[in-house]
């Protein structure tokens, strides 16, 4: 499950077998219990047949997939919060993924087929740590 978050500076994943070949990295990210995680690279991550993100941080002892509105903004996409209908629109207008609430939090809809999760995950209130381990805070 991919969760929106305003708060991100990238989008980030957990690192998996089956994650895309990645670019090397040394940094680290500082979650919001101020828990640490390994960067272990930077690589695309196909979504859909026409949807793939770019410079995707893959994360150790993540958990949860994080989309992140800054860089899909500096993407080109349009991200749009508006009740009953939040959405993601591609630099032709088209719909990427719809927005959808689910407690505290955004829950991503890639295909249209949402009929609600098993669990929905919350995340702590955004903290900035200023300790020069990394530039992300989660």
């Amino acid at each position: 499950m991919w969760i929106m978050d305003s708060g991100c500076s990238r989008h980030v994943t957990e690192v998996t077998s089956g994650s895309p070949t990645l670019t090397s990295s040394k940094e680290y990210i500082v979650f919001g219990d101020n828990g640490h995680g390994k960067v272990r690279g930077v690589g695309a991550v196909r979504i859909l047949d026409h949807f793939t993100l770019r410079e995707v941080a893959c994360v150790e002892k993540l958990g949860f997939n994080l989309l992140s509105v800054s860089q899909l903004l500096k993407d080109g996409f349009e991200v749009i919060f508006q009740e009953g209908s939040s959405r993601v629109l591609d630099s032709q207008g088209d719909l990427v993924c719809r927005i959808l609430p689910c407690n505290q939090v955004f829950r991503i809809d890639f295909l249209g087929t949402f009929s609600g999760p098993s669990r929905c995950l919350v995340l702590v209130p955004l903290l900035s740590f200023g300790n020069g381990i990394g530039d992300w805070v989660i």
